[in-house]
């Protein structure tokens, strides 16, 4: 082993200066390399937040018990709307033939009392 004296200055030059060289070669892009992998993190981690927040919403309306009874209601509200539908449309036919009716009874009062009937005639 040779000591640190015995180095030549010349060698000591020459690896300051591979060094340096090596230094100039590799240090822009592993600074570019370090500057995207902060960005990237910082992004990676954005979005976690952002999963861990839609997460923690998911499960509370999950978990919910007034929505789960809410969409109860809205299968028996559905089948309740749908039989009073159905209802009002037979009640709308019903009122229509009535309607209808009632105007021919009208039309035949009128037409009774316009032409008066032989038998009524003789007796007045």
């Amino acid at each position: 082993m040779e000591s640190s004296s015995s180095i030549d200055p010349e060698e000591l030059k020459t690896v300051q200066l591979l060094g340096k060289g090596v230094l100039e070669l590799y240090e822009p892009p592993l600074t570019t390399i370090n500057t995207h992998l902060k960005e990237l993190t910082e992004k990676q981690e954005a979005v976690l937040n952002m999963l861990t927040t839609e997460r923690r919403k998911l499960e509370d309306v999950q978990n919910d018990a007034t929505l789960d009874a809410l969409l109860a209601d809205i299968a028996t509200n559905k089948e309740k709307l749908a039989s009073i539908s159905n209802t009002m449309m037979s009640l709308h036919k019903r009122v229509q033939s009535l309607q209808t009716r009632a105007a021919n009874i009208e039309k035949s009062a009128k037409n009774r009392v316009a032409s008066p009937s032989p038998s009524r005639t003789s007796t007045s």
